[in-house]
């Protein structure tokens, strides 16, 4: 007679599936909770301890552990002679998940006591040892399983791609758990450390990719695997997201979820083409969309706020990729229906995560998430013409904005939507030039407007092209050898200068 050891933390569906094995001429061992539930349901079952002839010890954090357990799953057929020698049995299935580590160090209030007791061993060893021997032992270590094992098993059997498929996902299984213990361990060996020791991260494949940032490039979407990093997101419509697409929503997402008030914001290639602020959706989309109407078409739009029918008949009006929003009125989904490749997802702000992580040649970089702050404490105020409020608030919105630029970067403003962008240029005076053509091109006046740079200035000649097209504020980092010069220059021309002592490069 067949056997299989369960011992499962999660004991969702187990009795059925545990009936369904003893029809199959299983014979069912099991210890602890497991076992009780399964005596409850009617299961005639034999204890571990049957087997072991020991009784479960330390409060029950040793059960299994035994030869007489493990003998009987690691060994193989040509085993048979030694096992019959020391009266060990062969195990031919075992069932086990773990004790949910993760689940309880995500409470907040867990302590040290409560993340040590939920650490499971013995389980964590029965997962590998049966895993080691696949070939002849099945190791189950996810209850969405149990159905169509039970029947393959009914059918005569699982082949061996079958069996290494359901090794793999256990040597996963406890991967990823010990993956968890050992990065809230580095948390709290390493608490003085700004950043931990050791980090370690665990992938799953959610979904292969049309294809990735070009046709020929082949591409997939990875999940982390037990983590909150992952935000959740749904598409309601259109076609399949793409490797680029991906890129631009978390552009978007980031943008519209630092601002508080209603704002939208268009993107094309992870550059803001357009942000607005408006008292509703569809104000701030019409001043998003007015910064560079011929750049937003093929756009990415978002929005922080609920987007209404209003604001959708506005937006089909154009070609646009995808629509990002918390949330959607009915009326405008029925709206973007007529676009049938539209696509239109929906994620709603869950936090925002610490740690930005990129891979190069030389390893892994890993650095705070700027996270965009205007903070005017650290700001200097160092022309002669001071800012009023009316201009205060355009240069908190410039200065907020240009940190979403790709560098160099230069934007122009007013206090509600930005007038001109200039993105990615090899020199700043490069960048204020095609923020002042992008503005010009959109019959948008800069005249008054404001100006934001992500760096400082290296020359005045920024300063001068400026008060060339009427600007009359300007906010960079400072920082240069020629600050003194740049300053003189914005006297010298009636400008504003702003210092904020604080830099938001972006590559």
């Amino acid at each position: 007679m067949k056997k299989v050891l369960i011992s499962v933390y999660d004991k969702d569906g187990i009795d059925k599936f545990a009936r369904k094995l003893v029809e199959n001429d299983y014979e069912v061992v099991s210890s602890g909770g497991t076992a009780k539930l399964l005596k409850e349901k009617g299961l005639d079952i034999k204890a571990v301890s049957e087997i072991t002839g020991v009784e479960e010890m330390l409060g029950g954090r040793v059960k299994t552990l035994h030869p007489k357990i493990f003998g009987g799953i690691l060994a193989r057929k040509e085993d048979k002679k030694e096992l019959e020698k020391l009266k060990i049995s062969f195990f031919d299935m075992v069932i086990c998940n773990l004790y949910p580590f993760e689940d309880v160090i995500e409470n907040p209030d867990a302590t040290m006591a409560d993340a040590i007791e939920n650490i499971d061993i013995g389980g964590v060893a029965l997962l590998r040892a049966a895993a080691k021997n696949f070939e002849r032992v099945i190791i189950v270590s996810d209850i969405s399983d149990y159905d169509w094992l039970i029947e393959r098993i009914e059918k005569g059997g699982l082949s061996y791609k079958e069996r290494l498929s359901l090794a793999k996902k256990a040597f996963l299984y406890t991967s990823k758990y010990d993956s968890a213990i050992t990065n809230f361990f580095s948390q709290r060996c390493d608490e003085d450390e700004k950043f931990p020791l050791n980090i370690l991260i665990s992938l799953k494949k959610d979904s292969d990719l049309r294809y990735g940032e070009n046709p020929h490039q082949s591409a997939s979407l990875y999940l982390e695997v037990s983590s909150n990093n992952n935000i959740q997101f749904e598409k309601h419509q259109g076609k399949e997201l793409s490797f680029n697409n991906f890129i631009d929503i978390e552009s978007v997402f980031n943008i519209v979820n630092s601002f508080k008030k209603p704002v939208s914001v268009i993107i094309k290639h992870t550059n803001p083409c357009g942000i607005g602020k408006g008292k509703d959706t569809v104000e701030a989309y019409e001043r998003a969309l007015s910064t560079d109407p011929m750049s937003a078409f093929g756009g990415i739009v978002g929005f922080n706020r609920t987007v209404t029918k209003e604001t959708a008949a506005l937006i089909i009006k154009s070609f646009k990729e995808v629509i990002v929003a918390p949330s959607f009125d009915k009326s405008a989904l029925d709206i973007f229906k007529q676009k049938k490749n539209l696509r239109v997802v929906k994620i709603e702000k869950t936090g925002s995560l610490k740690l930005d992580y990129r891979r190069t040649f030389a390893g892994w970089l890993v650095q705070e998430k700027d996270k965009h702050e205007v903070n005017e404490k650290e700001w200097e105020f160092v022309s002669n013409i001071k800012p009023t409020e009316e201009e205060l608030n355009a240069l908190r919105f410039a200065w907020k904005v240009v940190g979403f630029v790709k560098s160099n970067a230069i934007v122009i403003t007013d206090d509600v939507k930005t007038l001109g962008i200039g993105a990615g240029q090899m020199s700043r005076i490069d960048a204020a030039e095609l923020a002042v053509k992008k503005a010009k091109q959109a019959n948008l006046e800069v005249k008054g407007a404001v100006l934001a740079s992500d760096g400082f200035f290296p020359f005045r000649d920024s300063i001068d092209f400026a008060a060339k097209k009427r600007i009359k504020a300007v906010i960079e980092p400072g920082g240069s050898r020629r600050d003194n010069e740049v300053i003189e220059a914005a006297n010298e021309k009636d400008i504003i200068l702003v210092f904020s002592h604080r830099r938001h490069f972006r590559h």
